[in-house]
């Protein structure tokens, strides 16, 4: 008897699961870490159909900051994306470019070269579902 009255607790809290989760992150201010959403896109740059999104670079640690670290680059749509990709990244704004690109988006292949000292290598190539993205290796400049 007790059990059948618990159901409709039950099925009330799973189908509240995501607002109760939403509630609880904003109350205790927790956030992803960027080491896993590849942190905030400080910049945008257009190209018609689609655009390169760069993410700031990615050196949070728990105490203090890694030395090394990454950048997350985005092109989006993904329906508008051409199949071929060559495009030099400034990572910083600074207007000196820091590493080219060239991504062949039917093959999911890519190869970076670097332009600058603190770009190290490719670290990835990722599929998402508005996006296709890379996430390059970086050593902190200090």
């Amino acid at each position: 008897m007790l059990a059948s009255l618990m159901v409709p607790v039950v099925l009330v809290t799973f189908l509240g699961m995501d607002f109760w989760a939403h509630k609880l992150i904003s109350i205790t201010g927790v956030h992803v870490s960027p080491w896993y959403t590849g942190a905030e896109v400080v910049r945008k740059v257009g190209h018609g159909q689609y655009e390169t999104r760069i993410h700031r670079p990615v050196f949070d640690g728990l105490l203090w900051e890694s030395r090394q670290g990454f950048v997350q680059v985005d092109w989006a749509p993904v329906q508008s994306i051409p199949s071929h990709i060559d495009e030099e990244v400034d990572i910083d704004g600074d207007g000196i470019m820091d590493f080219r690109v060239q991504l062949d988006t039917s093959e999911n292949a890519a190869r970076v070269t670097p332009l600058n000292r603190g770009v190290i290598s490719l670290e990835g190539i990722y599929r998402l579902k508005d996006a296709r993205s890379i996430r390059v290796i970086l050593m902190r400049q200090h």
